[in-house]
């Protein structure tokens, strides 16, 4: 593999919409728009948000069982939210003119493209009063951060037909390479740049249960620990006009074709293992005079050894550059082919393998019962350590909200976020139960991150949170 473009561009990737987020509310459709997460999620929802949850039962049901919980948000500066529907998730049209592609060009210049996506394909739980709360589930979690400035952009559109390149040369087998009679470092061409992406599987188990348990306050505490199976990482970030930071792990699936050998070579081809790791989660939560409860939780502590097809990037000149640049909006079907090669002035350097810390965060939050049928309260997501991790939250997330229950079958959330990146949003969401009995639940869900994205055209929050098998038995 070759050189710092490689990872800004041929990774700029292949990033199908699995089924797969971890985002601010667990991907759990029942929770979306309420705000307070941390405090209300409860059985095997609560795994990997506030594990305490466990300890207590927000239904008479002692097990639950749900299958493909499913979220995804995408935060758009470049592209208008019927770009994101035709462009981004659907069949792009190609550019017809040099004008269009100058729109492209600058609309991806110094802007923002977050994706976030979350797939809970099993979760089951198991709660009892005296025993505490036991579960186990199965998760996707795919991450996408992108900024580009202009020079990195207009490489993207226009490859070798960028001013950059004043030397064009058509080699006897009839590709066409661009080359640049003088060539700057990556540092410096790319400053300010950032792309990060990060795709693991996650096996959890968790515990939770009351600790002090008196009539007017009750403390619970939880644990999950967790089996990372990742499949996909990068990070390229241009840190200074002399400094970048690029590294990679990448599974055969993704089609990036290496042209350096490294010790930690993945053979074959599909959804191989590129790395594995572990981590855990751990809160407290506390109901006080058995209308409010208070939690804090420390998410996401821990690390993958990534192991397959690993590298990490030089600071190089960038001198060549074998592609046209694509011809659309849909920069994650197209780019798999944008190649800048400078294999002569440095080289990707394999490696047996790299360590990378999972990105960490801090959640606090509160809620009030005001009333059998309504709760409301507010919820704060802190990132700690480097926001230079692939996967990490980019700032603070702040929510409010509420829960209104005006039937035993319905459910509505709606509040107000702000943060994470997503900037201001109202979620809305609605719950619906079928079934609901004493020994029996059945809930089907649905929820929008941000009901403005409907009336609005530029920086949507495109976004769709369901479930409709999630259900519960067993009465107490």
């Amino acid at each position: 593999m070759r050189l710092a473009t490689r990872i800004l561009f041929s990774l700029l990737l292949l990033f199908a919409f699995q089924s797969s987020y971890s985002q601010l509310d667990g991907g759990a459709f029942n929770s979306t728009g309420s705000g307070f997460s941390v405090v209300s999620l409860n059985d095997y929802q609560s795994l990997g948000v506030n594990p305490a949850n466990l300890g207590w039962q927000q239904t008479s049901h002692k097990m639950h069982v749900g299958f493909f919980e499913f979220g995804l948000s995408i935060y758009s500066e470049p592209l208008t939210k019927s770009m994101v529907y035709n462009d981004l998730l659907g069949n792009s049209t190609d550019f017809t003119d040099q004008s269009q592609r100058n729109d492209a060009i600058k609309r991806f210049t110094d802007t923002e493209l977050l994706i976030n996506i979350s797939n809970t394909l099993f979760g089951f739980s198991y709660q009892d009063e005296k025993l505490g709360g036991f579960a186990f589930a199965v998760r996707q979690r795919i991450s996408w951060r992108s900024t580009l400035n202009k020079q990195a952009s207009e490489f993207l559109f226009e490859g070798y037909n960028s001013p950059y390149f004043d030397s064009i040369v058509v080699q006897p087998n009839g590709d066409t390479i661009g080359y640049s009679t003088n060539p700057d470092e990556a540092s410096k061409l790319y400053n300010p740049t950032d792309i990060s992406h990060l795709f693991y599987n996650e096996f959890v188990l968790g515990y939770g249960r009351k600790l002090v348990d008196k009539e007017n306050f009750k403390f619970y505490a939880g644990v999950d620990f967790k089996i990372l199976q990742g499949y996909g990482m990068l990070n390229y970030n241009s840190i200074s006009a002399t400094q970048v930071e690029g590294y990679q792990a990448l599974s055969p699936s993704y089609g990036v074709k290496y042209d350096e050998p490294t010790p930690s070579e993945l053979t074959g081809s599909g959804w191989q293992t590129a790395g594995m790791g572990f981590g855990i989660d751990i809160g407290v939560s506390f109901e006080i005079y058995q209308k409010t409860r208070v939690a804090i939780a420390l998410n996401d502590v821990g690390s993958i050894k990534w192991d397959g097809n690993v590298y990490q990037g030089e600071n190089v000149p960038i001198w060549k550059i074998e592609t046209p640049g694509i011809d659309n909006y849909n920069i994650f079907s197209e780019s798999g082919g944008i190649i800048a090669d400078n294999s002569s002035l440095g080289k990707w350097e394999g490696l047996k393998d790299k360590t990378v810390s999972t990105p960490m965060h801090l959640r606090a939050g509160a809620n009030h019962q005001a009333m059998d049928e309504l709760a409301f309260g507010l919820e704060i997501l802190i990132p700690l350590g480097s926001d230079d991790l692939p996967g990490a939250y980019v700032n603070p997330y702040y929510a409010a909200g509420a829960q209104y229950s005006p039937a035993k079958w319905f459910q509505l959330s709606a509040g107000f976020t702000y943060g994470g990146g997503y900037g201001l949003n109202i979620p809305l969401g609605l719950t619906f139960r079928p079934i609901h009995s004493e020994s029996t639940l059945w809930e089907v869900g649905f929820a929008s991150r941000d009901i403005l994205t409907f009336f609005k055209t530029t920086d949507p929050v495109v976004s769709m949170v369901f479930g409709f098998l999630r259900f519960g038995f067993g009465g107490n």
